[in-house]
């Protein structure tokens, strides 16, 4: 299954459904209750066009979005119908006065309190949510609507169907003569091109090479580590492209010992140290692609020794809410947050603590 979007990571999804039969009932609030579980939704917009469904489905927060991507790429929307091939959108917000043949939900005045619902339920059967959706009223429409404006109609239609690099590089530069709110870094960042080297700004003085590596390396195989402290910023190299998305995707805006990583694609370059300052590694792996799992609050920390004497070091380096003994040789311990999870997996991972190495994995 191809996982890679087409775009950077939008607060808006694009979800393109195919394999759908004539008399399935796709409509917004189906999309709701199977989305809303990830975060506070705040409009949906679903496009009939040819042979395959399009919709939109816009997030409040770019995490809630670019987690629903990773949980229902490649799924059904139920057994064997609708099969879910989902980017990020080039749009910016999502207007619902748009072409024709499509059907817009405003969520706005409900999403808090519906998507909530969806988080603390006990199931994932849609019959079930959908009878507690209902339970609460709303005061959108949802009727098909004609666009008023010739420009916002081509703009969409444009978006909807430029797939290629090229198509989307001449999507921008025709918005940007119109659009003089987008600011020339978000331009920029529209138009990045997928690469196998990312750059990662706003590095604490206290993070080492060593560090970002066992973070990394946990999203893909690297090959080349340059990191620039008097610029508080390093460039890793991983062995293709897919791996710097992924890292790129689970990474970028966390953060980490006090800082917001800003993360972007950068063209192939030789990495190369230019001061006695900079950390400059080269990696080699033989063992090829690893399995790549999701960050988490809770991790296994196996090949322990000394459990209470462990249990004490790692207080003093991350925030924990909870450390348990699952056996003779394994800690299960919470984290207050995604970014002690990093903490911990940058100062531990292959830490040899009374000759042996702890590995970490993720619950």
């Amino acid at each position: 299954m191809n996982n890679n979007s087409r775009d950077p990571p939008s607060k808006i999804l694009l979800l393109v459904i195919t394999q759908l039969s004539p008399t399935f009932p796709l409509c917004n609030d189906l999309l709701f209750e199977q989305f809303a579980k990830y975060g506070d939704i705040k409009k949906i917009l679903i496009f009939e066009r040819g042979k395959a469904n399009k919709a939109f489905v816009e997030y409040y927060d770019i995490k809630d979005a670019i987690e629903a991507r990773k949980d229902k790429i490649g799924k059904y929307l139920a057994e064997g119908e609708g099969k879910l091939t989902i980017h990020f959108s080039r749009l910016k917000n999502l207007d619902l006065e748009v072409v024709d043949k499509s059907r817009g939900t405003d969520y706005t005045q409900t999403s808090s309190t519906n998507s909530d619902v969806v988080k603390h339920s006990n199931t994932d059967d849609p019959n079930i949510l959908r009878q507690q959706l209902d339970q609460f009223t709303r005061t959108f429409t949802q009727t098909p609507q004609r666009n008023m404006s010739p420009q916002r109609n081509e703009e969409i239609n444009n978006l909807l169907n430029s797939d290629s690099e090229d198509e989307a590089k001449d999507v921008l530069k025709q918005k940007t003569s119109s659009s003089p709110e987008i600011s020339e870094d978000v331009q920029n960042m529209i138009a990045q091109k997928p690469s196998k080297i990312i750059k990662i700004q706003s590095i604490d003085e206290r993070v080492t090479a060593k560090m970002l590596y066992n973070i990394f390396n946990k999203f893909g195989n690297i090959e080349e580590i340059l990191y620039e402290k008097q610029f508080k910023r390093v460039f890793i190299r991983y062995q293709t492209v897919e791996f710097a998305q992924i890292a790129k995707e689970y990474l970028n805006n966390i953060t980490f010992f006090d800082q917001q990583w800003r993360i972007t694609y950068i063209p192939l370059f030789q990495l190369q140290p230019t001061t006695i300052k900079d950390e400059y590694m080269i990696y080699y792996n033989p063992n090829g692609p690893k399995v790549i799992a999701p960050l988490s609050k809770t991790i296994i920390l196996s090949g322990v020794s000394e459990p209470m004497e462990i249990s004490e070091m790692i207080r003093l380096v991350v925030k924990v809410t909870e450390i348990k003994i699952i056996s003779s040789d394994s800690l299960e311990i919470s984290m207050l947050n995604i970014s002690e999870t990093l903490k911990i997996i940058a100062v531990f991972s292959d830490y040899e603590f009374k000759n042996q190495k702890l590995v970490i994995s993720m619950k």
